[in-house]
């Protein structure tokens, strides 16, 4: 309370520049009234205070506005004070219930003018040095910290400490007090309550932070995002904390502050801006979308950068906020991927669809504890765990987005990029793009780069923040998951009762057999394939044996992936087909000890010399062993690691051609040559992939000559996919040729006895997958 008049009869204010007019005069003169008139005014405590006038022409006038007055008074009674930075006024709590009791917190102001209501015509700005001046002429300051009534948090030398009744700090004022003593068993519940509300153990970590942000950071940065569709409880939590500490924490629209609500801006921006002046927290629990472009003035209230407020019939005022701002909303928070702004946002992931009866505990305890007991958790979180809050968690929501975002969600899952032109294509502009790409996490590539799936350079979208983008990678792999529940397992190792294994040549599979040892690798095999004088048409007798496939065969190799992620097998199920469709054919089938596959296959007369052997292209698990140029370990054999075994062979009693759908995958992801070499009988020719492609399908008929198209009759068992394979390849790359492209395939399927039905789907199919894209 003020000392005696005595004191302040001999108290001498400093003179600064611009010093107010007759300041010693009012405030020695200020004095408590017996009663109210019109030179009276109420102060904190519910007294009369009398204010000194002057007689000027037989008039009483006052010296300053009143407003000053009631500052000077404040300062008398020590209710006006200066923080621990030596730059910012601080002004106590009042108890408005009635019982005019001072409170023991304090709230910063951004001038006199605003907190006493000097009317802009009255103002002199001056005053607010002084009164700086005054206040810093007592020991004590305002402390930036939580004190309760036995303990107190607050930073020293760089760490958050907790400091007793006994220490010097302890009697001076701080920004927030609580009266109620500290509870380890309160804190304890607060914590469980927050860990039930949250998503994971990030985001309650988080979350428990955000309740003394504003008094323990070191610097003043952190912006709270709240995200949940609701039923969550983040509006039961953040209207406690309002109704815990009153005028310190208040309701905003972020929108009006932001921005970014129609009709905002102006003067309705400043009007909401100044709720923010001496608050501590301020909240929306129900926020719109927040984008880029609001980013700057969301980071002026962050950061504490001087912004302005308006109130009615005052003048613009400037001020820095001392409030941590918090973000509730089911809508995007789309931020920049700069470290910068990474690091000034706290996002916190609520558990959503509560019943209403999961909250009765909560309220429970909220009705009879308030904030407090949080508040107590969140000194703790920041003593504990430092001053750097869980930068893991992620507020996207995988359900809320549309085809064409999953689409490249898709790619980049699954390929680990995704063409810019999926983007592009949907005509965002540079703003909705932009936007997308943050909201993703995501990058674009500052070159083209090879997009193996397309076979071509494009520039591409990757993933840069993994945080961001873990909700929809999550999402992708749960429904990848479901997926590969339906997908074909590998076969059972066949039993032969006794009876002798076949081997692949059984099923028409040219090939060399030669000795492989238990390391699997097979010495010299190529010159034993080769030599006239060895006879590699059965396997040696040893414990296991190499196939070397001939001219026009082939092996596809599915190994186990060697990142943890899909093996081969699954892989070509998946993307193809399922194994023992017609795209994915039955055929030969050998699994290996480490659980890999190899599937033997006839390459069709139009491929022979297109593909590579070729070992996991781009990571991808899949090998190829074609037409003399690698091997594989034969089924039956025994090596150090375990045996190979026969699990399935083909429906006919020869090995199936590579079907269309298979070497589309495979020249897609990198398996093909161009242009590559083909052997002919006038020598090694160059042909390119497109000619190949172009090549007919003869499957035992004759081919074209002379340019003339192969229009012989296909054998039934194999029209429709041999008629396929001969339109596609034309179609494909002569697309401008189409009308006489599909009359021939007409002409030729009915030679081969279709009915125009089943060519006319032949014909569509070619057209959706080509004109469709891939």
């Amino acid at each position: 309370m003020e000392p005696n008049q005595q004191f302040w009869a001999n108290y001498q204010c400093r003179l600064i520049p611009n010093s107010p007019n007759s300041l010693q005069t009012v405030l020695v003169g200020l004095h408590e009234a017996f009663s109210q008139n019109a030179n009276t005014f109420i102060d904190r405590t519910g007294r009369p205070v009398e204010i000194p006038r002057k007689q000027s022409n037989r008039k009483v006038e006052p010296y300053f506005d009143d407003g000053y007055a009631k500052a000077l008074w404040d300062f008398r009674i020590g209710s006006l004070m200066l923080g621990e930075d030596g730059k910012t006024l601080y002004v106590r709590d009042v108890d408005l219930s009635g019982n005019n009791q001072l409170l023991d917190s304090w709230h910063a102001i951004s001038n006199l003018e605003s907190e006493y209501h000097v009317a802009s015509r009255r103002a002199y700005y001056p005053w607010n040095d002084q009164m700086k001046v005054e206040c810093s002429r007592r020991q004590e300051r305002v402390r930036h910290g939580v004190k309760f009534a036995d303990c107190a948090f607050i930073r020293i030398d760089g760490e958050i400490k907790r400091i007793d009744e006994n220490h010097p700090l302890f009697r001076q004022p701080f920004e927030l007090s609580v009266p109620a003593e500290y509870s380890k068993t309160l804190a304890s519940q607060a914590v469980g309550i927050l860990n039930d509300v949250t998503m994971e153990e990030s985001s309650s970590h988080n979350l428990a932070r955000m309740f003394a942000t504003p008094l323990l950071e070191p610097y003043k940065h952190l912006t709270f995002v709240i995200y949940g569709d609701g039923g969550n409880g983040k509006g039961i939590i953040l209207n406690a904390l309002s109704r815990s500490f009153p005028g310190q924490a208040v309701s905003v629209d972020s929108q009006k502050i932001l921005g970014g609500k129609r009709g905002s801006g102006g003067f309705d921006t400043q009007q909401e801006t100044g709720k923010l002046i001496g608050a501590l927290w301020a909240y929306d629990d129900d926020a719109d979308s927040i984008g880029i472009d609001q980013l700057t003035y969301l980071k002026k209230i962050s950061t504490g950068d001087s912004v302005t407020a308006r109130r009615i019939q005052e003048n613009a005022t400037s001020f820095t906020p001392k409030c941590t701002f918090i973000i509730a909303t089911n809508n995007p928070v789309i931020t920049t991927m700069t470290n910068a702004i990474m690091r000034r946002f706290v996002y916190v992931r609520m558990r959503d669809n509560r019943r209403p009866e999961e909250f009765q505990s909560m309220l429970s305890f909220l009705r009879e504890h308030g904030a407090a007991p949080f508040l107590m958790a969140s000194c703790m979180e920041w003593m504990l765990h430092g001053d750097d809050p869980r930068d893991d968690v992620s507020i996207g929501d995988s359900t809320d987005v549309t085809d064409w975002e999953q689409d490249i969600i898709d790619s980049i899952c699954e390929y680990g990029m995704a063409p810019t032109r999926m983007l592009v294509d949907q005509h965002l502009g540079r703003k909705g793009e932009r936007d997308f790409i943050a909201q993703f996490g995501l990058q674009r590539s500052t070159s083209p780069m090879w997009v193996p799936h397309m076979k071509t350079q494009a520039r591409v979208l990757t993933v840069k923040s993994e945080v961001r983008f873990a909700p929809y990678r999550k999402a992708w792999k749960k429904a990848m998951a479901k997926i590969l529940t339906t997908l074909p397992v590998v076969p059972d190792p066949l039993d032969f009762v006794g009876a002798e294994m076949p081997l692949p040549s059984t099923f028409g599979f040219e090939c060399d057999y030669v000795p492989v040892d238990e390391r699997k690798r097979a010495i010299n095999w190529k010159k034993l394939a080769e030599d006239p004088n060895v006879d590699t048409s059965v396997p040696p007798r040893s414990p296991a044996y190499a196939v070397v496939p001939a001219q026009g065969f082939m092996v596809i190799d599915m190994d186990m992936s060697k990142t943890d992620g899909e093996d081969g097998w699954t892989l070509l199920n998946r993307q193809v087909a399922p194994y023992g469709s017609e795209a994915f054919p039955k055929t030969y089938l050998v699994e290996t000890p480490s659980g890999g596959v190899h599937a033997y296959y006839r390459i069709p007369r139009h491929l022979l010399g297109v593909l590579k052997n070729a070992t996991h292209m781009d990571g991808i698990p899949v090998d190829l062993r074609v037409e003399g140029k690698g091997y594989v370990v034969g089924a039956g054999s025994h090596i150090a690691s375990g045996t190979y075994a026969l699990c399935d062979i083909p429906d006919g009693v020869v090995v199936p051609e590579l079907s269309l759908q298979l070497f589309e995958w495979l020249d897609g992801n990198g398996y093909t040559v161009q242009p590559q070499q083909q052997s002919s009988s006038q020598g090694t020719v160059q042909v390119s992939l497109e000619d190949a492609m172009n090549q007919p399908i003869g499957n035992g008929s004759p081919t074209g000559r002379n340019g003339v198209p192969d229009m012989s009759p296909v054998p039934e068992g194999s029209r429709n996919t041999t008629l396929h394979d001969w339109a596609y390849g034309r179609y494909v790359h002569h697309r401008d040729n189409a009308a006489q492209i599909e009359r021939d395939l007409y002409q030729r399927g009915r030679l081969s006895g279709l009915p125009d039905s089943e060519i006319a789907t032949i014909w569509g199919s070619i057209l959706r997958h080509v004109d469709g894209g891939r």
